[in-house]
C-alpha cells in the first residue's frame, strides 16, 4: 500500500500540470512579446526524389539513405552539418536559397525577403531578418516559404511554420536554436535556424 502510494504521488508531482496545453502553457515561461530572428537554414543535398539542385542527374541512393539515418539519431542537427561538409557533398551542385517569411495569426506582418549565401546547404539569411513586437500568447506563427534562385524556372524547395512551442524553445535555449522542418518540407528543408529575444 505504501509504494502504491509512493508511485502515485511521484506520477502526479512529475505529470503535466493542468496549463501544459495551448496559450496557458506559456504563461509565466515567456515576454508578452519579444523579437524573433529567423538565421537561416539547412537544406538537404538533393531536391525531394534525389534531384540535384542545379545540374542534372540525381545523388547517390546510399546518401539519401545516410541523411534519413542521421535524421534519426540523437543529435540530428550536428551529424547532418558534418556530412553536408564532408567531401563527397562538398563537390555536390548547391541551391541559391532564396524566399519569404511573416508573422502570421491575429496581428500579420508584411512578408520580409530572404535571401541567403549562393550555392550554400547551409545559407544564412542577411540582416537577419527579425520580426519585432511577436505576441507571445501562443497565437503568432512564423511562416516561411523558400525556393532555388535559378537562371530559368526556379525549383521550390518548401514551406514551413514555426509556432509556439518552438519559439518557447528557442527562447529557454537563450541562442540560436535549430528547429527541425523536413516533415513540413518533404525532406528538402531540414531544419531553421531562429533566436527569440524579449523586446
Amino acid at each position: 500500500m505504501r509504494w502504491t502510494l509512493l508511485v502515485a504521488l511521484f506520477l502526479v508531482g512529475c505529470g503535466p500540470s493542468p496549463a501544459a496545453s495551448g496559450a496557458e502553457s506559456y504563461a509565466g515561461s515567456m515576454p508578452a512579446a519579444g523579437r524573433v530572428m529567423l538565421h537561416g537554414v539547412t537544406v538537404a543535398p538533393c531536391r525531394f526524389g534525389g534531384d540535384l539542385w542545379d545540374g542534372v542527374g540525381q545523388i547517390d541512393a546510399s546518401q539519401i539513405d545516410l541523411f534519413g539515418n542521421l535524421l534519426r539519431g540523437r543529435v540530428p542537427y550536428m551529424e547532418i552539418a558534418k556530412a553536408l561538409a564532408a567531401p563527397a557533398n562538398e563537390a555536390l551542385d548547391k541551391p541559391d536559397v532564396k524566399g519569404r517569411a511573416k508573422i502570421v495569426g491575429a496581428l500579420e506582418g508584411s512578408p520580409v525577403p530572404l535571401k541567403g549565401q549562393a550555392d550554400s546547404f547551409t545559407p544564412q539569411f542577411s540582416g537577419p531578418p527579425t520580426f519585432e513586437n511577436v505576441a507571445f500568447d501562443g497565437s503568432a506563427r512564423l511562416a516561411v516559404e523558400l525556393l532555388d534562385d535559378d537562371m530559368v524556372d526556379d525549383d521550390p524547395m518548401g514551406s514551413f511554420q514555426l509556432g509556439p512551442d518552438e519559439m518557447l524553445e528557442a527562447f529557454r535555449a537563450g541562442n540560436v536554436h535549430q528547429v527541425r522542418v523536413d516533415s513540413q518540407t518533404n525532406g528538402q528543408v531540414l531544419f531553421a535556424a531562429i533566436s527569440v529575444l524579449a523586446d
